[in-house]
């Protein structure tokens, strides 16, 4: 039997039983079994977990040797993030306030893994500047993909709209998946980005992620559940500036005339 990668799912071939894994379904239009591609780690968990015997075709990233050019001492809320983070079998949420440095989360994620990684950010302004955060921290070529780029490397930088439009041909070129500001990620557009990958790895990174259409329930599936969780109190003066609440009047003033 054949575990295969195609057009953003996973495929059963040369399958003799007729029960196959949880999550796939019998696709008549093949004559096989299919399933969304994000559910590769648990697939392979499964044919393990029963003996039956497979070859793995399916994954194409790589393992490899990232060493960070004069890396900072992690505060303890990123080291924390991090244990917990691993703990959950490497899939899950960190929740941090801006400015506590969850780009520096990301980073060590990769050095904990060392599998070909994908960041999607929501603009191209936060793609650029993590091009930037990583081709410095790693002193590699990064890729981008996304502002007129389609450059792709074992390292690369996408923002939402093209992995969502290109995961389907790249879903089993990272073994892991790092979405920034991952509240954007459960859209009815952008969950298809996470649907179609394989990567057995995947981080979320946010502010409170709750969504008024309530679909943040979808991270736990489409990454995993919150693995660790600070606000703003919690890290406000050492970790981050102090911020002060400003009320401001909803009346306008206007020159006089």
């Amino acid at each position: 039997m054949r575990l295969t990668f195609e057009e953003g799912t996973l495929l059963l071939r040369d399958y003799a039983s007729e029960q196959a894994p949880p999550a796939f379904v019998w696709d008549a239009r093949v004559d096989l079994f299919r399933a969304q591609a994000h559910f590769y780690r648990e697939s392979l968990e499964y044919l393990k977990r029963e003996g039956i015997a497979f070859k793995n075709t399916a994954p194409r990233y790589q393992t490899l040797k990232l060493s960070q050019q004069a890396p900072p001492k992690p505060h303890p809320h990123q080291s924390e993030s991090i244990t917990a983070w691993q703990q959950h079998g490497r899939r899950g949420v960190v929740v941090l306030p801006t400015g506590s440095g969850k780009s520096q989360v990301a980073l060590m994620a990769m050095l904990a893994v060392q599998r070909s990684t994908l960041i999607v950010a929501p603009t191209i302004d936060l793609m650029n500047q993590w091009y930037d955060l990583l081709s410095k921290a790693f002193a590699i070529a990064v890729g981008l993909l996304g502002g007129g780029y389609h450059e792709i490397e074992d390292v690369t930088v996408a923002t939402y709209d093209s992995a969502y439009m290109h995961m389907e041909r790249l879903g089993n070129r990272f073994g892991l998946i790092v979405f920034d500001e991952v509240h954007h990620l459960p859209g009815e557009m952008y969950s298809h980005a996470a649907e179609m990958c394989i990567a057995p790895n995947r981080l979320g990174l946010t502010a409170p992620p709750e969504r008024a259409d309530g679909r943040h329930v979808l991270l736990d599936t489409l990454v995993g559940p919150v693995a660790y969780e600070r606000g703003i109190r919690e890290l406000s003066g050492e970790y981050l500036a102090e911020y002060r609440v400003e009320r401001r009047s909803k009346s306008r003033q206007f020159p006089a005339n």
